[in-house]
């Protein structure tokens, strides 16, 4: 490959500079700049020669050329024009051939039809801050066959998504993320490893996906942002707030006792399995 990395501090500066490109942090684009923690990143990926991947936030390719030795081929997505030319330069022996340059914004891409395309098996990804959350309960809504995905993310996320049940970070996001998947927070990123330095540090998470146990996930996320709708409040009350389901108040108390929870319960305290459990209950109660 290039050398040295394209992932060097000294290189992707050069890099930036003899094309006139500034960082926007509109689209949330912080480079990570350490070419042994990107090592580190593909290392515990377990790419296999036969992996398709998808890496979304390519930008110029620090992550990319480390990833290319290792799988068969690569689906890298950026919505930046301007990086997505300097990406197109800097790889031009592998575009269309081993990689599959898709030059839009992320979020709104249907992977479904990905994965579909290109055979997509993984997922490895430095996740530009400003989308990492909805990314990713949207890329595992959608796909069937990325059992696995290896996500560098701002720690406040991986917080949120790694948190039980009574935790100040536990949420509706919580729930949804790993109703879709299992996670585990690998290690930690230091904020100085990324140009330009963001105000956070960063962690590497693994998610595998999970059978889901419900046929509508739209509904049931729909169910559960209700019930955190109001934090502080009871759960009961938060459901009041809604027509619907202030007329599904019994059923949802049922549902609570019957997995011995009391009616003054809130939503915080409730596991992922005892919301399906609820969910379950309101559906074959419509």
């Amino acid at each position: 490959m290039m050398s040295p990395y394209i992932s060097s501090p000294s290189k992707t500066t050069s890099i930036l500079k003899e094309h006139n490109i500034r960082l926007s942090k509109s689209y949330g684009q912080n480079f990570l700049v350490d070419t042994n923690i990107l090592k580190k990143i593909v290392s515990k990926a377990n790419i296999a020669s036969k992996d398709r991947v998808l890496e979304v936030g390519c930008g110029i390719g620090n992550l990319t050329e480390i990833l290319l030795p290792k799988a068969k081929s690569l689906v890298c997505i950026d919505i930046d024009k301007k990086l997505c030319a300097v990406f197109r330069k800097l790889f031009s022996d592998y575009i269309s051939q081993r990689i599959v340059l898709v030059c839009k914004d992320a979020l709104r891409l249907d992977y479904e039809l990905l994965e579909k395309e290109y055979g997509i098996s993984k997922m490895v990804s430095n996740l530009p801050y400003k989308i990492a959350a909805p990314l990713i309960l949207k890329v595992f809504s959608q796909t069937q066959k990325v059992l696995e995905a290896y996500l560098t993310i701002q720690k406040d996320i991986a917080d949120r998504i790694t948190a039980t049940k009574g935790d100040k970070n536990y949420s509706s996001y919580t729930v949804k993320a790993n109703y879709l998947a299992e996670f585990e927070n690998l290690f930690s990123i230091s904020r100085n490893s990324f140009l330009p330095r963001p105000n956070v540090d960063s962690s590497f998470i693994f998610r595998k996906k999970k059978t889901l146990a419900l046929k509508d996930t739209k509904g049931f996320f729909d169910f559960v942002d209700q019930c955190f709708a109001h934090r502080r409040k009871k759960l009961i009350n938060s459901l009041q707030t809604d027509i619907f389901y202030k007329q599904k108040t019994q059923f949802v108390i049922a549902s609570l006792e019957e997995i011995g929870k009391d009616k003054n319960i809130r939503a915080e305290e409730l596991s992922v399995d005892d919301y399906i459990f609820i969910y379950k209950t309101l559906v074959s109660n419509i």
